[in-house]
């Protein structure tokens, strides 16, 4: 099950309300939603994948479907966070193979070379067959990020799924240095493997916020039987938006995790972007043919048009061209791209959000 959805407002103008992250091709070629079909056809045939999304943006992802027949499409009736998409997912899956493994993969990650991956998948897979636990895919840390959550790892002698003890919050730069240090710590990448019927109990037993509303429709999906578009609606609408991390992993005695050594990353600004993107002299950009640079260093250009970017005497900015927008950042104000939307959106300019 794919998950492609959200906002992807840090990604503007690139990004938007109406064109998410997932749907863009920002590292390359590909969107982000076309590499992840891709990446997981190696470990699951297409009849056996399928894309959870919001019902508004329902043509984008067919579209995307377009060059993967056998794919299937879900779409929420509103967003409720991935708690409710998570455990809408695992009684849809419950519904048509009970006995069948559910794997949870953002749309929105990239993963530039797929072997590492293929094999934590199946590694995730071995430690969930037994239906006892849910399986978290966390990617082994190659520098202190302050960007990424973590997962604290109990000690283990073996090579298999770890207990995690503990879900922290993005850390602060001295404590993810001691995270590196000390070893047993990944970055929680949001990819999860269990079997159905696991992730319903533990969402009846953790989460009576998401419970409560969708219970009653997620267990006659999971029987096998259909319930009206309108009244899954009316459930959703009862639903505390919340992240499944939070609603049942954290309170959750039942999660393990897998050790992911592959490169991964969450592309979660333009900043991060630019480590992906190919090399332009010191400069990183989606077209290098495209870029010209005097006495500039050190910043990311993502246009997708004809136009030369020509840069002189700039150093460490975010260059970003679209059809209808400009964007011009330093580097290190790429987290605060988000707040261009808010003020767009105060200006009257909701056709630009």
């Amino acid at each position: 099950m794919v998950l492609a959805g959200g906002a992807g407002t840090r990604f503007w103008p690139a990004s938007r309300r109406a064109l998410p992250k997932p749907f863009v091709p920002l590292a390359g070629r590909q969107t982000l939603l076309e590499a992840t079909l891709e990446r997981l056809e190696q470990v699951a045939p297409p009849g056996d994948l399928a894309i959870l999304t919001a019902e508004d943006l329902a043509p984008l992802a067919r579209e995307a479907l377009a060059g993967h027949p056998g794919v299937q499409l879900l779409a929420e009736p509103e967003a409720r966070n991935t708690a409710a998409a998570i455990v809408w997912a695992a009684a849809w899956v419950a519904g048509r193979d009970p006995e069948g493994l559910l794997g949870i993969f953002p749309a929105d990650h990239h993963i530039p070379r797929p072997a590492g991956f293929v094999r934590a998948v199946t590694a995730a897979t071995r430690a969930a067959a037994d239906g006892d636990h849910l399986v978290l895919i966390g990617i082994e840390p190659t520098r202190p990020d302050t960007a990424y959550g973590y997962l604290k790892l109990a000690r283990t002698r073996g090579r298999g799924a770890a207990r995690v003890d503990r879900f922290v919050e993005k850390p602060g730069p001295a404590e993810a240095r001691r995270y590196l240090a000390r070893g047993g710590y990944l970055w929680n990448a949001g990819m999860l493997v269990a079997r159905p019927q696991r992730v319903l109990d533990e969402a009846r037993t953790h989460a009576p916020e998401i419970w409560r509303g969708l219970g009653p429709s997620l267990d006659r999906i999971a029987a096998g039987q259909r319930v009206p578009r309108d009244t899954l609606a009316r459930a959703y609408r009862r639903v505390k938006p919340i992240s499944f991390d939070y609603a049942v992993l954290e309170r959750s005695e039942r999660v393990r995790a897998v050790r992911g050594r592959f490169g991964w990353s969450d592309l979660g600004s333009w900043d991060a972007l630019g480590e992906h993107l190919p090399r332009a002299g010191r400069n990183r950009a989606l077209r290098p043919e495209r870029l010209t640079a005097l006495d500039s260093e050190g910043n990311v250009v993502w246009t997708r048009g004809d136009k030369q970017v020509v840069l002189l005497g700039v150093e460490d900015s975010i260059i970003v061209e679209t059809e209808d927008a400009i964007l011009v950042s330093a580097k290190d104000r790429a987290q605060d791209v988000r707040r261009v939307i808010d003020r767009l959106s105060r200006a009257g300019r909701k056709e630009l959000t």
